[in-house]
C-alpha cells in the first residue's frame, strides 16, 4: 500500500474550510464582498459596514446606527496537472470547481460607547476533485475541508480618536478526503488493481481575537487587528475500499514461498490502519496592519500589510487510536507569509461608490519537495475592482469581481517503497464574483 498517500489525506484532516483555497495556503479572505473590490486593502481601516465584525471589532464603535451585512462569494477554480516525467501510470489531473462561500454579520451599537456584533463565514478551507485515472490518485482524488466560524465581539470607544475590539470565536471543522491505494506496493500500479482510502473528522475549539483603530486626524485611520489560530485535534476515522487483489494470497510474490504476496501485505497493513485516527495542527495566527486615507472628497486610498504565522505547521502526525500505530507523518514545512494589498475608492456621485485593488499574496511552501496536490499552491497576484450603490439612506449593495494570476506549483514526490515518482506542475485559475446587502436601521 501507499503509506504516503494515506498519511497526506489523514493528516489534512486536521485543517480546513468551504469551498476552494484562495489565499495562502488553505486561508480564505473571503468575508467581505465590498472588501473583495479593493483586494482586501484596509481590511482594518475602511469602515463602511457591519463586515468590519471580522476584520476589525474596534470598528463597530464607528457605526453609529445597528448594522446588517449579507453577503456571497461564488468561486469558480481550475487546477490542471502538467506532468513532467511522473513514473505513476496514469492520464489527466484537472480539478474544476465552483463554490459558495456566504458571510452574515450584525451590529447593534449600545450606550457609553460601546458596541457588539456578531458574524458567520469560514476563514480556512479547500475543495478539489480529480479523477482516480491521474498520476497523482494516490496522493489525492477528493478533498472537501470546512471550517464554520461563529463570531461574538464587543467595541468600546472612549472618544472620537480610539476604538478598542475584542471578540471571541467558535470554530467547527469537518472533513471528507479521499484517495486511491496501490494494491500492488508499487510492482504494478493500475487504476484498475487500486483500492481507496476515504477519511472523516472533525473537531471544534474556542479562539479570540483582539483589535485597535485609531484616528489620528479626520479622513486618516488606521487599524491592527489580531486573530488567533485554532487548535485542532481531528478525530475521526479511516475506511477503506479493498480491490480484489488487495487480499491474502492475491497480487505478486515478494520473494519464494512461503514469502507473503503483494495481496496479503496490502490487506494485512490496510487492517491495521483502519478504524478511528486523530491529527493534532494548530492553525496560524494572523496579524493586519491596515490605513486608510481620504485624499479630498471624491479619492480615498488603502493599505494592507498582513503576516499569517503559518510556521505553526510543520509536521503533522496521524495516530491509528486503536494501536497508536503512526501511519505517518505529513511534512509540510511551512513558513510564515506576507499579505500587501493597495486599494482606492472613488466616490463618482452619493449613490455610486467605486472600488479598486491590487495585492500580492505569499505562499507558505513552494519547494517541489513538500507541495502537496491537495494544495497545490504558489504565490498568488490579485486584481479586484467592485462598486457600492445605495439604494436608500437604509440601504445599500456591493457587487465586486478579483481575479487571481496564480504562480505554477510544481511538485516531486518519490515514493519510499517503489522509487517511483510523481513529478510535474498545477496549472492554476481563480475568479470570484460577489455581492453583499447592506442595511441600517
Amino acid at each position: 500500500m501507499d503509506k504516503k498517500a494515506l498519511s497526506v489525506a489523514v493528516a489534512l484532516a486536521a485543517v480546513a474550510a468551504p469551498s476552494t483555497t484562495l489565499a495562502s495556503s488553505f486561508q480564505l479572505l473571503e468575508q467581505s464582498p465590498a472588501h473583495l473590490g479593493k483586494a482586501f486593502a484596509g481590511t482594518a481601516s475602511d469602515i463602511v459596514d457591519a463586515s468590519t465584525v471580522y476584520f476589525n471589532p474596534a470598528g463597530m464603535a464607528r457605526l453609529d446606527r445597528a448594522s446588517l451585512t449579507l453577503g456571497g462569494n461564488l468561486v469558480s477554480t481550475e487546477a490542471r496537472f502538467i506532468d513532467e516525467g511522473s513514473t505513476f501510470p496514469g492520464e489527466g489531473g484537472e480539478t474544476d470547481e465552483t463554490g459558495f462561500i456566504p458571510n452574515a454579520y450584525l451590529v447593534l451599537p449600545l450606550e457609553g460607547g460601546f458596541s457588539v456584533g456578531f458574524g458567520a463565514g469560514g476563514p480556512f478551507g479547500l475543495s478539489s476533485d480529480f479523477d482516480d485515472q491521474w498520476p497523482g490518485r494516490y496522493s489525492a482524488t477528493f478533498s472537501e475541508l470546512e471550517v464554520m466560524n461563529l463570531n461574538a465581539t464587543s467595541a468600546w470607544a472612549p472618544n472620537d480618536k480610539v476604538a478598542f475590539g475584542l471578540g471571541v470565536n467558535y470554530q467547527r471543522m469537518d472533513v471528507t478526503l479521499e484517495n486511491q491505494v496501490d494494491s500492488t506496493l508499487g510492482v504494478a500500479p493500475d487504476p484498475a488493481t487500486d483500492s481507496s482510502a476515504r477519511i472523516e473528522g472533525d473537531d471544534d475549539d474556542f479562539v479570540f481575537d483582539a483589535s485597535v483603530l485609531w484616528t489620528p486626524v479626520p479622513g486618516t485611520n488606521i487599524g491592527l487587528v489580531w486573530r488567533q489560530g485554532g487548535s485542532f485535534s481531528a478525530e475521526g476515522s479511516a475506511a477503506f475500499d479493498y480491490n480484489a487483489t488487495c487480499a491474502p494470497g492475491e497480487g505478486y510474490p515478494t520473494g519464494a514461498p512461503p514469502a507473503p504476496t503483494t495481496g496479503t501485505i496490502c490487506a494485512q497493513t490496510l487492517s491495521t490502519l483502519e478504524g478511528p485516527v486523530v491529527a493534532d495542527a494548530d492553525l496560524p495566527d494572523t496579524l493586519t496592519a491596515s490605513i486608510s486615507h481620504r485624499l479630498n472628497d471624491l479619492w480615498s486610498v488603502h493599505a494592507d500589510i498582513a503576516q499569517t504565522n503559518w510556521s505553526s505547521i510543520q509536521n503533522i502526525a496521524v495516530i491509528n487510536t486503536d494501536n497508536q500505530q503512526t501511519v505517518d507523518v505529513l511534512d509540510l514545512q511551512y513558513d510564515d507569509t506576507l499579505r500587501v494589498a493597495l486599494g482606492a475608492t472613488y466616490r463618482h456621485s452619493d449613490e455610486l461608490t467605486w472600488r479598486f485593488g491590487v495585492a500580492q499574496d505569499e505562499s507558505p511552501q513552494t519547494d517541489p519537495e513538500y507541495v502537496t496536490p491537495r494544495i497545490p499552491d504558489q504565490d498568488r497576484t490579485w486584481f479586484a475592482v467592485g462598486a457600492n450603490w445605495a439604494l436608500s439612506e437604509n440601504a445599500s449593495v456591493d457587487v465586486s469581481y478579483a481575479q487571481l494570476m496564480i504562480d505554477d506549483a510544481n511538485l516531486h514526490e518519490v515514493d519510499e517503497t517503489s522509487g517511483r515518482e510523481l513529478q510535474g506542475g498545477f496549472d492554476n485559475e481563480v475568479s470570484i464574483l460577489a455581492a453583499q446587502w447592506n442595511w441600517q436601521f
